[in-house]
């Protein structure tokens, strides 16, 4: 029995920018959408600045204020999820065009802590009389052991949104300064949310919506073209030569659901109009929802290509060591 629970998962990528993908995941159902989401959110390993060690501090901000701030700072992770090579398209490179020799340690495997932690330093002082903004164009890598360069090779540095709007850290008036030293460690988002790439990701049911034709030929073309008007763009259109309602060729899926068409009808016509248009989910030969829109939005510690492959590369490998277990455990009786 055909189903699309046994149909192959596709994705259809519908739109890539610097830090935001959409894309319709068709052929599964609202579990994997959730998983894959959830991954990309909470599965996915960067690298973020865990421990802030305070010299001196005479802004109006406390330490503990200052030291939950500069942690939440997105920092570049490509380095961060090298798995045996799978995203090596995506890794930074060195002086010489080749990739850095191992991927970011985790702190607690790590033989060496220059295998899994970066260094930064800051020392900034006001000397001018009007306030200055200490940012993080301010933040300075500082190598661990100065003859080894790998740590400047695997790119980890602040997430640069715009180069004259650095992301602000504190501000200083004349004579007030700040100098701090923070160690960046790889981590989870489930471990806490500085380490999520995400700043969000949601997902929709691809809408399918039918139009109550019956009562539409109740309604003149000036109210016709009424509601039309009224709705919200990107969901219905009004065709001119023929006067009738139509289906918009490109859905706003942001908007089909709020029920705002449904909405100006009863408002129009009354509340027997309520129903001139019905949306309901795409459903597969099972009854259940088979089409997914994403939109994904990264903080840029991660490209949202990368984000996406490395959340499927993270529920690929769970499902593998589930398959194991069994398998060992079971003798191979079962896979």
């Amino acid at each position: 029995m055909a189903s699309s629970k046994t149909a192959t998962p596709a994705i259809e990528v519908t739109h890539i920018g610097e830090n935001t993908l959409r894309f319709m995941l068709s052929n599964t159902d609202a579990s994997v959408a959730n998983a894959l989401r959830r991954a990309m959110i909470s599965e996915v390993p960067t690298i973020a600045i865990d421990l802030v060690e305070i010299e001196d501090n005479t802004s109006v901000l406390a330490d503990e204020f200052l030291a939950h701030r500069i942690g939440l700072i997105p920092l570049v992770s490509n380095r961060a999820i090298a798995h045996d090579g799978w995203a090596s398209e995506s890794l930074p490179r060195d002086g010489n065009g080749d990739h850095p020799p191992k991927e970011f340690d985790w702190h607690h495997s790590a033989d060496r802590e220059e295998d899994c932690e970066i260094k930064f330093e800051l020392d900034v002082r006001n000397t001018m009389d009007n306030p200055i903004d200490v940012t993080t164009q301010d933040l300075k890598l500082s190598l661990t052991h100065p003859d080894d360069t790998r740590q400047a090779d695997w790119g980890v540095k602040p997430v640069e949104y715009d180069p004259d709007h650095p992301v602000v850290i504190a501000k200083l008036r004349k004579n007030q300064s700040l100098k701090f030293t923070a160690i960046a460690k790889k981590g989870l988002g489930r471990m806490h949310a500085k380490w999520s790439p995400a700043s969000g990701i949601v997902f929709t049911y691809d809408p399918v919506l039918k139009l109550n034709f019956d009562k539409l030929e109740k309604l003149s073309a000036d109210q016709r073209r009424q509601w039309v008007e009224a709705c919200p763009p990107g969901v219905l259109k009004f065709n001119e030569v023929t006067e009738n309602v139509e289906i918009a060729d490109e859905l706003n899926i942001g908007i089909v659901y709020s029920g705002e068409c449904e909405k100006v009808a009863g408002e129009l016509f009354g509340a027997t109009f309520k129903d001139l248009v019905s949306i309901k989910h795409h459903c597969g030969a099972d009854g259940q929802p088979d089409r997914f829109h994403f939109e994904v939005e990264t903080n840029g510690a991660l490209d949202p290509v990368t984000l996406v492959k490395a959340a499927l590369f993270e529920l690929h490998t769970k499902l593998e060591n589930v398959r194991d277990g069994l398998h060992k455990d079971q003798g191979g009786a079962f896979f």
